[in-house]
Formats: structure tokens, sequence, C-alpha cells
């Protein structure tokens, strides 16, 4: 746990380094316990170490179950609620296993073995078996034959070597060390939630046409008959589909999906009953949904969206209005699409409050708020941390638009402050009124921190979601630029001294911003999406890059749409210093495109400093160069807006 710190003491990097993250809450079927993930940073190997821990309702105690393995995930109960299982690092295997806990032990049972890892599992009805996916193996190669190792590239990443092997279904016993396979083929199963049916006899899963990433927006929600071995589409929709879950009694599925189908808008909650018919539950609702699970009874979901600078919950039935959940003080909170309600209705989650990192609540059934279960950042609440508070504004559209504005700690009223912005990814990310370690490091440092949300942002329904189709830098910067006139008016910026600074398309939307606008002082971008044309061509998410435009760069007229939209086109109206921050083994956002940015300005002589770091990834890997990133982006700011 964080250390109490000096009273009175800003957020720091010392402080983020003793941040716990919880996750994967899963509340057992009777109610009675607690199951979750907390993971603790490891500065001397640049890891994250995780934890198994029960929250036990009866004794409001908390019991550490095991922490024998470096990674922990997806925590379920068995259906009588005396086993849990989890998958885990294996020493053995050299891949992550599923382990099986009886509450009665003290050391778990490990369920798989092979030299590919699982992905997804579900406990059949029964709780004798589990079923599960994972990766085929690759038969060995011996003498000659290991040079024999061309592969046909398609929506592969650049940094490719090998094709991608699909993945599978298995089931597998869990006192037995046998499992059986289910499927098999070149498509794939993609790494969503399984699920039973009640009776034990189906199995719901997505299927994509291979294990590429680049195509996994072409998932489709499939139910397997377990005794045949034989799939059938679940939906009549090719493509866009994802989290397909049976309903408690099996008359119903629900499943995400675009509305109406096009991936450009935001993701609602389909129903479709035994007979075929389906219905969009949360249009009316119009907010982009992030996860859906089954409240008891069959007879609702329970939602997580995203709406102004929050992510909060909401109970939708299936006949009526979506009503939302009373959360109190919590900003955010994040469930599973399982287990993340009891029999009883009692709901499990990770929430953040403003000035509170992430804790595991519970909310009872018809409660009025919340009980927080943990403590494990109590520290943070003791420092000095900046107020957070919420900013709206009108775009140039009419979209009625909102951010999050971080106050400096000790702030002054009537004393202006430089201003940095924080530009969120994406571009469906949602900023949020929520504790936010970068908010609260650059708030320390002496600077009001804005944070946009932006056309293409997931917090305000599928309107404002879809307005960013082929118009991917444009009108969110102009939407930007609305936002921080909005600041402005409120009169505490120093406006000579106004930075702004994102990471991967938060990166893309700043190199746009310092291309457009002249009022930046200085500018830090990571992972920035610099050249479009780049981007979808040797990128792995070209899924991504392909629904934000009409069609690919390389059809009819495309090509100058997609470079009009590139940051790079306009590399000759850049005159404010940029910072350039990536990892060399990025293939989410390629790293060409920040050595295409950097060589534009040096040339022209604009002051430019890139920094690469050694690793994979598309985020800064690990707790130490995390700090590291975080450490040159302030002192960047620090050189260009302090007095």
């Amino acid at each position: 746990m964080l250390p109490v710190l000096a009273v009175a003491a800003a957020f720091s990097l010392d402080a983020l380094a003793h941040l716990v993250t919880l996750s994967d809450a899963a509340i057992s079927p009777d109610g009675a316990h607690v199951a979750f993930v907390a993971t603790h940073p490891v500065l001397e190997t640049n890891s994250y170490r995780g934890e198994l821990w029960l929250y036990d309702f009866a004794s409001r105690r908390l019991r550490l179950l095991d922490a024998a393995h470096a990674s922990y995930s997806s925590p379920q109960w068995s259906p009588n609620a005396n086993t849990l299982a989890f998958v885990a690092d294996d020493a053995a295997t050299h891949a992550d296993q599923l382990f099986v806990l009886d509450l009665g032990r003290t050391s778990p049972h490990r369920v798989t073995a092979g030299e590919t890892g699982v992905e997804n599992y579900a406990w059949q009805p029964g709780g004798g078996a589990i079923a599960f996916s994972r990766a085929d193996a690759t038969p060995p190669k011996h003498g000659a034959a290991v040079y024999e190792d061309a592969f046909e590239v398609t929506d592969n990443d650049y940094l490719a070597t090998a094709a991608v092997p699909p993945s599978h279904l298995w089931l597998a016993e869990v006192r037995g060390n046998h499992a059986t396979r289910l499927t098999s083929g070149t498509w794939s199963v993609a790494d969503a939630t399984l699920s039973w049916s009640p009776d034990g006899k189906r199995l719901s899963y997505l299927r994509v046409p291979s294990a590429i990433h680049g195509v996994d927006d072409r998932a489709a929600a499939y139910v397997l008959n377990v005794a045949a071995r034989t799939s059938l589409p679940l939906t009549v929709h090719p493509a866009y589909e994802d989290e397909a879950l049976w309903s408690p009694d099996g008359t119903h599925a629900l499943y995400l999906y675009p509305r109406d189908g096009d991936p450009a808008n935001a993701t609602t909650v389909m129903d479709i009953a035994a007979g075929g018919a389906e219905r969009d539950l949360t249009r009316d609702l119009d907010r982009h949904v992030d996860t859906a699970a089954w409240m008891p009874g069959g007879n609702a979901a329970l939602v997580k969206v995203y709406d102004a600078a929050a992510g909060p919950l909401y109970e939708q039935p299936l006949d009526g209005t979506a009503r939302r959940l009373p959360l109190g003080d919590v900003v955010d909170a994040e469930i599973a699409p399982v287990q993340s309600v009891s029999r009883a209705g009692t709901i499990a989650f990770v929430g953040t409050e403003a000035a509170r990192a992430g804790e595991l609540y519970a909310l009872p059934r018809g409660a009025t708020r919340p009980v927080r279960l943990t403590d494990f950042n109590a520290a943070v609440t003791h420092l000095n941390l900046g107020r957070v508070a919420t900013v709206g504004w009108e775009s140039p559209d009419g979209f009625h638009e909102a951010g999050v504005l971080t106050y400096p700690p000790g702030y002054v009223a009537g004393k202006r402050y430089p201003l940095v912005l924080r530009i969120h990814g994406g571009p469906t990310e949602t900023s949020e009124a929520a504790f936010e370690p970068f908010y609260q490091l650059a708030a320390a440092h002496g600077y009001l921190v804005f944070a946009p949300n932006y056309r293409g942002s997931s917090n305000l329904g599928s309107a404002f979601e879809h307005a960013v189709f082929n118009d991917a830098s444009e009108g969110p910067g102009n939407d930007v630029m609305a936002g921080v006139t909005a600041v402005e008016k409120l009169g505490i910026v120093d406006e000579s001294r106004i930075g702004v600074s994102g990471w991967s398309y938060g990166g893309q939307l700043t190199s746009w911003m310092i291309g457009h606008y002249q009022i930046w002082k200085c500018a830090v971008t990571g992972a920035a999406v610099n050249d479009l044309v780049v981007d979808y061509t040797i990128a792995d998410d070209i899924d991504a890059d392909r629904v934000s435009f009409s069609d690919s760069p390389f059809t009819g007229n495309e090509l100058a749409a997609w470079q009009r939209q590139s940051p790079i086109t306009y590399f000759k109206d850049i005159h404010a210093p940029l910072l350039l921050l990536g990892n060399v083994y990025d293939v989410r956002v390629p790293i060409v495109e920040q050595y295409e940015m950097y060589h534009a300005l040096r040339d022209n002589g604009v002051p430019v400093q890139f920094f690469a770091y050694p690793s994979g990834g598309h985020l800064p890997r690990g707790p130490v160069r995390l700090a590291d990133a975080y450490r040159r982006w302030l002192a960047w700011f620090d050189r260009y807006l302090r007095p």
C-alpha cells in the first residue's frame, strides 16, 4: 500500500510509484464474497506484480488469497460459490494457465497446461468443467525446415515475423488433467467473454476471420452446440459484434453492437430473444456502452456508459426506461461482463472518485449509495490534491461539450496560471472528472490542467461520436480550441503560457493543434498519429483506420482526404517547441511517424527533442518508463511555461 507521505504534500512521481491498481471484481453468486486483483509497481524490474484478494461481507475483512504468481486476471466463481477460478502466469509451462482455488484450501490447483496461454474462460453451469480459449501451438521445425519461414502478409502490422495462429475453444475437467478440443479451423475465437446457456449445452463466443488484430472489427457472435461440435451465428450481422451473454433463464442474449450497424457510431446493447427478434435496448439512453452484464432474473441489463465527464452505471430493463444508479462520490465505475452482480442484486465494482484512486465498492440492491470496501490507496486522500471540476462549452457545430479542469493545489482566486492540455486518445475515450495521476502531477507543478472531450469522444452519444467520421483532425481540433476559449473565459489563465500535449490519438490532435493555431508556447506528443496514410499501411489496427474514412486511402480520390487530415502535412506551420516520445517496437502507432515529425521540424529550425524507449507496447511499458516519460513531459512544460 502507498505509505503515508508528508502532510500537505502534493501528488508526485514518488506517490505514483506506490499506487495500487484494483481490477476484475467478481462477486460470488450468493453475495458472500468479492474476489479481485490488486497490482503493484515493482521498480527494480520495471514491472507490475499482481495479488489475488478476497473481501468477506460477513466479517468485513480482506484476505490475501494468492500471491505466488506475477500476474492474475479474470477471477470467476463456481456456480456453488465454493471455488474460485483465475488465470495466472505459470512458471512450469511459461504461459498463462487456468487455476482453481477452493476457499477452504491454501493452494490452488492448475487446471490447464500447454505452451500457449489461456485467454478467456467460463464455468459450465454444473461446475465440473470450464470452457476456455487459447491459441493453437505452432508445430516445431528442425534442420533446414527452420528457415522455411516466409508468411503471407495481409492486414498484419509491419513488425510481424510469422503468421498468427488462430485461437480455439477447449473444455477442461476441473478436477482432472484432461482438456477436450471443441473447435478448429483457420478462423479464430476472438478475445471476448465466453458465455454458457443455463442448461450447459451451448456456448456463445465471438468469431473473427483470423487472429490478426487488424480484422478484430469483423467479429460476429456464434453459438456452439457442445455435444455436436457445431456452431451457428447468433444473429444475422456479419461483423462489429462483441460480448454475447446468455440471460439467466436462457431465453435471451445480450451483445454489444454499434448503433444501426455503423462502426463509427456509439456502441449499444442489443437484446435477441430465442425466436430471433432483436432490439436496441439502449437507443433512448443514447450513450456509448462500455460494458453490459445481466441483472438477476434476466429482466434488465446492468450497463456502464460514458456521460459528460463521468462513467456511471445504469439499469436498463428489457422493457422500459434506463435508470441511473446512485454512485455517491464515485465518478467512474468499472464492471465485468460476468459476476458483477450477485443473485440478490448486489453490484461489485472498482470505483474512482475525484480525490481517491480506484478502490473496491459494493452497491446493494435498493441502496442510495455504494459502500467502499477497500483502502489500498488511502494515502492519496491525505495529499494536497488539485480540485477537479467540469467545464462545459458549445462547439462551433452546436455540440454541448464537456471537459475536465484540474486546479493547482493551493489555488489562489484571482491569480492567473499557465494552462496545459492533456488530450485523451482513442478518439473514442472520455476524459473524466475523477482522480487521474497525470492531471495531479501537472497540477502539482503549478499548472491548470485541461482535458477536453471533443467530437469522436464516447461521452455524449452516437451523433457526437460519429461526427469524427471523415474528419479525423480538423473538427476535433476546433472543439478543443472552443474548450480552451471556455477555460480562458474563467479569467484564471495566463494566456501567454499555454502548452498542449497528448498520447496516441491525443498526440495526433496535439500535432494538429500546433500546426493550425499559434497560441502554444510548447507541446508534447507521445506515439502521435502524424501520418494517417503510413498508419493505415503498417499499424496493427487497420480496422480502426478503415472505419474512420469513407474508404482506403488508395482507392478513388481518397488519398487527398487522408493527407488533408494528417498533421505531418502542415509541418511548415509548426513553430512551438515540441518534445516527442514513443516506443521503438510500437505497432499501434509505428515510431516511423515520430521520426517523420522530428526530421520535419529539426530541418526547419524548430526546437525539437525526441526520446524513444527500446520496448514494445503502445504506452510506456512498466512503472519506471512511465515515470520517466512523465518526468520528461513535465520538464518540457517547465522549461517553456514557467516564468
